[in-house]
């Protein structure tokens, strides 16, 4: 465990997430080179070794300067580890080929990292090749363990039943907070179009396949789309690292890049349309919430997307960026939109807790979801926090 700084500020993070990158591949991988300047491509991350002493991934291959490699890998937060850690005089860690690490060496001077056997091994530095916040690869492994309900979430369900409406906002605040800070640091090293552009692609991705999404994002630009000539069946399967098994049909990598392609051929203007989103006649009466979800999915949308997935791309991406962009204060408009893709559970959940009585004018919207969300995550850092230092 260690507390790292992200987008959104200071997170504790266990290394456990950072080995889970590395075994998805959950990041742009294209351009991947060695503290020594050798070219990487991942032809294999490993086998996850999680029960036995020794290296975190066993039997990689790798190529490094169009040589293949054989051998183990270790993950760290940072380069100085595999000393501290004493892996420099362990020989279970001499068929170690490669150090992965977050972090770049925060020392000054060069350092070496060598082997029992006193080979030395190099370093990929992960921090430059993500393609999210830290915060959001910690969301995305709270998530996955929604899958059974252990302790530490029963605890947290249990908590959310007693929060008051005002601490239901509060925890709905704090991650607008967070997503309006990511946008600004998106926003800050992309133009507007570009930024629409990537991040739509990364959120018809989903978790598993954000990272081929955004590498596709980055190889083919916004001309290319609008003109009509991208061809579906060539940037499928001539992309890599799919993760296909136990996808919905609806949700496969090719459907969504040709519903992307779709939206291009019917709204080529969509991303200058997002800008309309800011009009007064959208939010001039008790109205504004159906008027403005009417007038995404289907004024910049053109009905290309279902409800849920439109949401999604309005709530996750669209809506903080354009408040970003255009110091626009959006937070209640996102609050109250309704709710996007998420675990069926949420609404069960909702629903026992009493979030969602009609007769009191309560629906399921979007800011139950990020509370829900935001109370997990503060319960999974308590769990962690409790079991020690990994």
């Amino acid at each position: 465990m260690e507390e790292v700084p992200g987008f959104y500020g200071a997170v504790k993070m266990e290394e456990f997430i950072l080995q889970k990158i590395w075994a998805d591949q959950d990041f742009l991988s294209d351009s991947l080179t060695t503290d020594w300047g050798q070219k990487i491509f991942v032809d294999f991350a490993g086998d996850w070794n999680i029960s036995e002493e020794g290296p975190d991934f066993r039997n990689a291959r790798l190529i490094i300067d169009g040589d293949l490699k054989v051998g183990d890998i270790e993950v760290h937060f940072e380069p100085q580890d595999w000393n501290r850690h004493g892996h420099h005089a362990d020989s279970n860690y001499n068929d170690t080929i490669l150090q992965v690490c977050l972090f770049a060496n925060s020392s000054r001077k060069k350092i070496d990292f060598q082997k029992e056997n006193t080979k030395l091994i190099p370093t990929l530095y992960l921090l430059p090749h993500l393609i999210r916040g830290i915060e959001e690869y910690a969301e995305a492994y709270a998530m996955e363990k929604l899958s059974g309900r252990d302790s530490c979430l029963e605890r947290t369900i249990g908590r959310l039943g007693n929060l008051s409406n005002e601490e239901i906002r509060d925890l709905a605040t704090q991650r607008w907070s967070a997503k309006l800070r990511f946008a600004k640091a998106r926003l800050q090293n992309q133009s507007w179009e570009l930024a629409c552009h990537q991040w739509f692609l990364e959120i018809l991705g989903y978790r598993r396949n954000k990272c081929p999404m955004a590498r596709i994002a980055q190889r083919y630009e916004i001309s290319e789309w609008k003109s009509g000539k991208i061809n579906i069946e060539h940037i499928f399967h001539t992309e890599q690292g799919w993760k296909l098994r136990g996808c919905r049909p609806a949700n496969h990598p090719r459907i969504r890049l040709g519903q992307y392609l779709e939206l291009w051929r019917i709204r080529p203007d969509w991303i200058e349309e997002v800008m309309r989103l800011t009009r007064e006649d959208l939010f001039d009466d008790n109205k504004r919430l159906s008027k403005t979800v009417k007038f995404w999915r289907e004024g910049v949308l053109g009905k290309v997307f279902a409800g849920g997935k439109a949401n999604t791309l309005f709530i996750d991406g669209v809506w903080p960026l354009l408040c970003s962009f255009s110091k626009v204060e959006g937070f209640e408009v996102w609050n109250s939109w309704p709710a996007g893709d998420y675990p069926e559970k949420f609404r069960k959940w909702a629903k026992e807790m009493g979030w969602t009585d009609q007769s009191a004018g309560k629906y399921f919207s979007n800011g139950m979801v990020q509370a829900m969300l935001e109370s997990i995550n503060i319960g999974d850092r308590s769990q962690v926090s409790e079991k020690g230092p990994t």
